[in-house]
């Protein structure tokens, strides 16, 4: 059931790619962030009450730097988004895992088997050649890749703040104050948007949301390594999307990095799974 409930979210996240992507570069990413996060909070907050758990978070101090580096990750995911095929900024998006194990030695401690290098510098290869073979990198590139190592270090202070809160809880508090500060700058300078934008707007905080609930309730079922692994279906569908859409199709070297970050991230799975990694909540 977990493994079901992971490949749910990661269609969730998918579609949520794909409708920032639809909605185009004419619309600020700080306004669609803070349009992601304020449709998303009622939902969550919802949900929270309905549980009967607690809507403030108690280790504040981790918070705001999680959230600064969470609010740095969807800037550059969604500016990758939309200046870049949406298959190819996935792909680089999905070598977080691999980035995450490079920074968990810096930031909380924690040091990767000897055996996970292999891993590690498989994926790496791979976001090389996604990147471009003959070395002349986009920005877009270059931003999706940085998204990726924000997000790897918003993953792991979100590893600290699980020794004192709900995974739910932190995801609620990460959206008011995401949506808190962003709305200083993009409330004075709103800029309208079409009926379409706003439609597809909701979509992104409605699969946002979706997606999060979904992926929480499956670590919670399983064990994280068995989960994680089924992650990697987003790929599969970001490149349907980007096809159907957009008529976008991946180059044959793309597709074999993204076969190495694949088969990366999967190899870093095994690893784990093989130290008995008890089932975490994210």
């Amino acid at each position: 059931m977990a493994i079901i409930l992971m490949l749910l979210a990661s269609a969730s996240f998918a579609t949520m790619a794909a409708l920032i992507k639809g909605i185009g570069p004419e619309v600020p990413l700080s306004q669609l962030i803070f349009l992601r996060c304020w449709l998303a909070l009622p939902v969550l907050l919802g949900v929270l009450v309905a549980k009967g758990m607690p809507v403030m978070i108690r280790a504040r101090q981790v918070l705001i730097w999680r959230t600064a580096l969470g609010m740095a990750a969807m800037h550059c995911f969604f500016y990758a988004l939309t200046h870049m095929p949406l298959a190819d900024a996935v792909f680089i998006g999905r070598a977080q895992p691999l980035l995450l194990a490079l920074l968990a030695p810096v930031m909380i401690g924690e040091h990767a088997p000897k055996s996970a290098w292999l891993a590690i510098g498989t994926g790496l290869v791979g976001v090389a050649l996604i990147m471009n073979p003959s070395l002349h990198w986009s920005l877009a590139a270059w931003v999706a890749l940085a998204g990726a190592a924000f997000s790897a270090g918003a993953h792991l202070l979100v590893r600290r703040l699980n020794r004192t809160d709900a995974p739910l809880v932190i995801v609620f508090n990460f959206l008011v104050l995401t949506g808190l500060v962003t709305s200083t700058w993009v409330v004075p300078s709103f800029v309208a948007m079409s009926a379409g934008q706003w439609l597809f707007t909701g979509g992104v905080a409605l699969f946002a949301s979706l997606g999060q609930l979904l992926m929480t309730e499956a670590y919670r079922r399983d064990r994280a390594p068995a989960v994680a692994a089924a992650a990697y279906s987003s790929v599969i569908l970001s490149v349907l999307y980007g096809y159907l859409f957009w008529g976008e199709l991946p180059l044959p070297i793309a597709f074999g990095g993204a076969g190495l970050i694949v088969a990366g991230g999967l190899l870093l799975v095994l690893v784990r799974w093989r130290v008995s990694e008890p089932a975490e909540q994210k």
